[in-house]
């Protein structure tokens, strides 16, 4: 069972290094910043294969992804990507999401100085500990289920290894994403000033 328990304490391991960056607060905004590139990577791969021609590249789907993720792209049409290749195209998205993230801290931190790096830390830390805790059961399941396939001549720690190992980046994966789309969304309330009872008519 050892075996077990050390893929697990691998990937503990991993995540709360993550976690352990974010609460002494190393370059937060880097941090997001990376996980946008990521994300608009992800989109990229998923909407182009490069393997096909230019013209049959799925350009307008890929585009109204990447608006649903970052609003502030409104402006953002097919025809700037259609001359471009697909490094050239990644290049361009990663320049236009952290132009993007500059407006958006810029819209945030007019409103108290320093709220978007507060936003950040809170919405990572959010993402982490809610999607490690739905991973916790999934590798739970796992377990069990891959005990199960002993009986068909397979390892099940070589499943569990590699079927764990596929959940864990796609938790990963989750939390990026979620943290993109949360952070672009993010619109601080004004705090209502509280009147004196001199100022009460």
């Amino acid at each position: 069972m050892f075996e077990y328990d050390e893929v697990m304490n691998n990937q503990r391991r991993a995540i709360y290094a993550e976690r352990r960056r974010v609460l002494e607060g190393q370059e937060l905004k880097e941090m997001v910043i990376r996980y946008a590139e990521q994300t608009m990577d992800d989109i990229v791969t998923a909407y182009i294969n490069p393997e096909l021609p230019p013209e049959e590249w799925k350009l307008p789907e890929m585009v109204e992804k990447i608006k649903e993720f970052v609003y502030l792209l409104a402006d953002l049409t097919p025809e700037q990507l259609e001359d471009l290749s697909v490094g050239e195209i990644r290049t361009f998205l990663y320049e236009q999401v952290r132009i993007a993230y500059d407006i958006k801290e810029a819209q945030v931190d007019q409103m108290k100085p320093g709220l978007m790096r507060d936003a950040e830390r809170f919405f990572i830390l959010q993402q982490i500990d809610s999607l490690w805790r739905d991973h916790l059961q999934q590798m739970d399941a796992l377990r069990e289920t891959v005990g199960l396939r002993g009986y068909g001549q397979k390892d099940p720690l070589i499943e569990y290894k590699s079927e764990g190992y596929e959940l864990f980046l796609d938790m990963m994966t989750g939390i990026r994403r979620n943290v993109v789309y949360t952070l672009f969304q993010f619109q601080p309330q004004p705090q209502p000033q509280v009147k004196t009872s001199q100022e009460v008519g």
